[in-house]
């Protein structure tokens, strides 16, 4: 069988086999807006009239006005379709689009973030998130900052109602919330164990982490944070919480409200909240 460009998308897209179905739910919703840019683009040629010098043409035009890092994303997408038409669908066109893509070099418009958030800058954004009223992001920037957590582990993310699995947290609007934090994964000690959102499985002593200890004396109106047992704390539910709805954010409403608070804890705009992340 000979497939379009718009074939081989639809086939990845529906396959049982190909891994566009086993990305998360924000991952897939990504890579759907680059798969159908490509579709709209160029989605009615064939696979056999794709020559090397098209996939020039194409990175060319994608990269216009500086847009190298939209390219290299685009390129990426294409290499991921034409693997998966190799594989799954014994395509020889896809074979062939694979080793010529394998030849060339693009630039990729990346480069390596090196810049990280100082102790310092932490403390100041949890005092104005504090000042703010918001101390559900005061306590978010104490883990994401001691326990080198991704934003994503610490307010998780909402899905539609349609996608696979349950949860116990759910929002006419939002959908249903999954892979925050949790107050279930602190136990007694005060041990907090979980599989972060990369796969890793991490196990933490919170008596260890000064802020965090401090977020969650807060909680209990500032008594001493060497005093805080786990009995002070709630037994289920997710950790962070937005203080005007009392769900989990949103990613775009948490990237909001923090970046006005580390306006006005002076933080520079070139650090940004996933630099918490790399801080040590």
């Amino acid at each position: 069988m000979e497939y379009s460009l718009d074939e081989l998308i639809e086939c990845y897209r529906t396959d049982p086999q190909s891994s566009f179905v086993k990305l998360s739910y924000a991952v897939r919703v990504k890579h759907e807006r680059l798969l159908s840019r490509m579709s709209r683009e160029h989605g009615r040629i064939m696979l056999r009239s794709i020559r090397t010098r098209t996939l020039v043409i194409w990175h060319r035009d994608w990269s216009g006005n500086g847009k190298v890092a939209m390219a290299h994303s685009l390129l990426t997408r294409l290499r991921v379709l034409f693997r998966f038409g190799a594989a799954m669908l014994e395509d020889s066109e896809c074979e062939r689009l694979m080793g010529a893509l394998e030849k060339l070099q693009f630039e990729k418009g990346v480069t390596r973030r090196d810049q990280t958030m100082s102790r310092e800058q932490a403390v100041a954004i949890r005092a104005k998130a504090h000042w703010r009223g918001w101390d559900s992001m005061a306590l978010a920037q104490a883990l994401q900052f001691e326990l080198t957590l991704r934003q994503k582990d610490c307010i998780g993310e909402w899905v539609p109602m349609s996608e696979p699995g349950f949860s116990d947290v759910t929002h006419r609007d939002y959908g249903k919330w999954f892979r925050g934090l949790r107050w279930e994964e602190i136990d007694a000690h005060m041990v907090l164990r979980r599989t972060t959102s990369k796969g890793d499985n991490i196990e933490v002593e919170l008596r260890l982490a000064p802020m965090v200890m401090e977020e969650l004396s807060h909680m209990r109106r500032d008594v001493d944070p060497s005093t805080i047992t786990r009995g002070d704390l709630p037994t289920a539910g997710p950790v962070i919480l937005n203080e005007i709805s009392a769900y989990p954010y949103t990613p775009a409403e948490f990237r909001r409200k923090w970046r006005l608070v580390a306006n006005l804890a002076g933080i520079p705009k070139h650090i940004t909240n996933r630099d918490s992340y790399s801080a040590t």
